[in-house]
């Protein structure tokens, strides 16, 4: 499933390998042979990866051909909210389930927030359908945000429609039911904390991390304490443990029964991410080895919870980044960190030295893999988990005290709110002051996928290599040589310094990285201030609009246009005071269908292009004085890159630059007349980042001309 998440592979080859190998192992199977045993294990191995893309196959399914051709188009159309609505820091994300011909899909709306939606509510919409499109992260990684939302059988977004609430009540009542007593009980912390302890105590409980600010969610993440605001095993335990509690004074199957409802509803309520369904699954395992008198293993649990999950849904193997952390995560603890307890018997209480262990394997474990995918390297990661990580049981059993109570009586809820209250009140000042530290977090856009490939092979080995010499050792073997217990030791010794080279490779490699990534920013600035020098910010020698010398068989320079056609031009009395008044360019723009048509004929270019091909664009913005005029207006294509999308980046730089004091605004003028490539070429990683996040969240303010 892996190979086929990435790379294509025809379905009618897939299945004849598979029945092909399917056919060896049977042939294998009846000669009996030696030999038999290694062939048929690689043809289960064929077998298993044919059955892998056939599954894919079956799940890859295209979005409805009804819809695609409504793209870019206003639809007015009725649907059902198929999901708890998510509250952003800034909108509200709903997944609608709409029918255009009886033809069924899902729309992931971003919506004003200004309404009372939820699950099962019956709306009217009206807004223009568009694709999802992927983006890149704070550390500069591109995040594949089209099959992350296909994963959950969403191929369209709507930004801002109108919505009109019809009807409540049409969804599922169980799930209705879930979702209310979770509204009712993150009201009631709302009510009887202040943010953002509340905010952080409905992370640790319902995993609500959405409504975070952006400076609360990186200090989470800067500090490697993300995790504790995802629904993991311990949350999904601790009900299990509760309801079994108070049910143990029925019969023993009676009470596992209400564990394994309990968790099934907790799961459901919490908005089944793939972490929290991962860890029901284990918990709901255990409850039934229980229940049937059986040994559980919670090795075998976590592969056979990663089987069933792949099974049902295979996108979540390659694009659901919580899977896969949740399930790397779990591995560590199950298998790491009882190696590693030997390492900390110097301290004392269990509880703690359990901890230390835990965190200290998963922070190991998990690293290459955050490198690489996430692009982060927290520095101050583990010891901020092992400040915090020990009072996260208490806080989250006063804080489900606190907001039970609270539907009793808020008065009620005040003693287990105060001891919620202090101990988040230290876990934030923790976060704060390790989020603080200069380097707490570094950026590691380019970590090498070998890297990790082989050190999670090394880790591999460490924790399931045998330390049992073979049979059948020569009389000269060392190993003979030495007591069979001293043996051991030896090969134990050996692969603990492999797993702690390994480990250290990673961090010193990411450390390297981090740096040249650092460097090559510091060096971007220097040539980008020396490109946009100017004799002097304050007073410096006006943008001077030179005149068109040619008005037909114009031709562009790739992304730049021709200059004896399109030379710029500018407003004359526009100052920095003026265009860097917010709303601006509104209030200029002034583009008629009729002069978009002569410019596109000025340049040979049939119009209309198709929908995002082209854009009419200003060569010097409006954002920094550019005029409407002919003279600086060229139809610039959005593909090859860079294209205007690029030049939309050099635009926003542009005007911060200028309105921050540090750029003239007729040096930047004339740069980005005579090349803005040069600019975009020399802008650093970290600058696009922050430009195309801010402009992300909030496009109806971006400069596009």
């Amino acid at each position: 499933m892996l190979w086929r998440s990435f790379l294509p592979f025809d379905f009618y080859a897939a299945f004849f390998i598979g029945a092909g190998a399917a056919f060896m192992i049977l042939f294998f199977a009846k000669l009996q042979s030696e030999k038999s045993g290694l062939k048929i294990l690689i043809f289960v191995f064929v077998l298993a990866f044919s059955l892998g893309i056939l599954r894919f196959h079956l799940s890859d399914k295209p979005a409805p051909e009804i819809f695609q051709k409504e793209m870019g188009n206003n639809l007015a159309l009725s649907g059902i909210i198929a999901d708890q609505p998510v509250e952003k820091e800034n909108n509200i994300e709903i997944v609608v389930e709409t029918a255009l011909n009886r033809v069924k899909t899902k729309i992931l709306f971003f919506a004003e927030k200004n309404g009372d939606y939820r699950y099962g509510d019956k709306i009217n919409y009206a807004g223009k359908l568009e694709k999802p499109d992927n983006f890149s992260t704070d550390q500069g990684k591109e995040f594949d945000y089209v099959n992350f939302l296909k994963k959950d059988g969403i191929f369209f977004v709507m930004k801002y429609p109108k919505i009109e609430i019809i009807s409540r009540g049409q969804g599922n009542f169980l799930k209705s039911a879930l979702f209310a007593v979770r509204r009712n009980f993150s009201g009631k912390l709302d009510t009887i904390m202040p943010k953002p302890e509340s905010t952080v105590m409905k992370g640790l409980i319902l995993g609500e991390r959405s409504s975070f600010s952006q400076p609360l969610k990186e200090a989470f993440v800067n500090t490697g304490l993300i995790h504790i605001v995802t629904i993991s095993g311990y949350n999904v335990t601790l009900v299990a443990e509760w309801v079994m509690k108070i049910f143990g004074f029925l019969p023993i199957n009676f009470a596992i029964g209400a564990g394994i409802f309990a968790v099934i509803s907790y799961i459901i309520m919490t908005g089944a991410a793939a972490s929290a369904i991962r860890a029901g699954i284990m918990a709901t395992l255990a409850l039934l080895a229980q229940a049937i008198g059986r040994i559980y293993d919670s090795g075998r649990a976590l592969a056979l919870a990663g089987a069933i999950m792949i099974f049902i849904n295979p996108f979540i193997l390659a694009f659901d980044i919580s899977f896969q952390l949740s399930f790397i995560a779990t591995v560590a603890v199950i298998f790491l960190a009882p190696k590693l307890e030997k390492y900390f018997f110097w301290i004392k209480w269990k509880y703690i030295r359990d901890t230390a262990a835990i965190t200290s394997a998963a922070y190991m474990f998990i690293l290459p893999f955050i490198v690489y995918k996430m692009g982060n390297l927290s520095l101050a990661a583990l010891p901020a988990n092992l400040a915090v990580l020990p009072f996260i049981p208490a806080t989250m059993i006063s804080g489900f005290i606190t907001g039970l109570a609270g539907f009793i009586s808020r008065q009620l809820a005040f003693i287990p709110g105060i001891s919620a209250y202090a101990l988040l009140h230290y876990e934030l000042a923790v976060i704060n002051f390790f989020s603080g530290l200069r380097f707490a977090s570094l950026a590691v856009p380019d970590f090498p996928l070998a890297l990790v490939i082989l050190t999670y092979g090394l880790f591999v080995y460490y924790l399931f290599a045998s330390d049992a010499e073979p049979a059948g050792q020569s009389a000269f073997n060392f190993a003979q040589i030495q007591p069979p217990e001293k043996t051991g030791e030896t090969k134990a010794r050996r692969r603990d310094f492999v797993f702690i080279a390994a480990f250290l490779v990673v961090f010193i490699a990411a450390g390297l990285f981090s740096f040249r990534y650092y460097e090559s920013n510091r060096i971007a600035k220097q040539k980008l201030q020396a490109l946009l020098a100017d004799a002097s910010v304050q007073a410096p020698d006006p943008f001077v609009s030179q005149p068109r010398t040619k008005s037909d068989g114009c031709a562009l320079r790739g992304p730049l246009p021709d200059p004896e056609c399109t030379p710029g031009a500018i407003f004359k009395n526009a100052n920095k005071e003026q265009i860097c008044v917010r709303g601006y360019t509104k209030t200029v723009r002034n583009v008629s269908t009729k002069l978009r048509k002569e410019v596109f004929a000025e340049y040979g270019i049939s119009y209309p292009q198709p929908k995002g091909a082209y854009e009419v664009d200003h060569l010097i913005p409006l954002a920094i004085g550019g005029s409407n005029d002919i003279a600086n207006l060229f139809p610039e294509a959005a593909l090859p890159a860079p294209g205007f999308h690029e030049k939309d980046i050099v635009e926003v730089y542009l005007q911060q630059e200028v309105c921050a004091g540090r750029v003239a605004l007729s040096a930047a003028q004339r740069q980005i007349a005579s090349d803005w490539l040069a600019i975009y070429n020399n802008l650093a990683p970290e600058e696009i980042s922050a430009i195309k996040k801010k402009y992300s969240v909030r496009k109806d303010e971006a400069p596009r001309q």
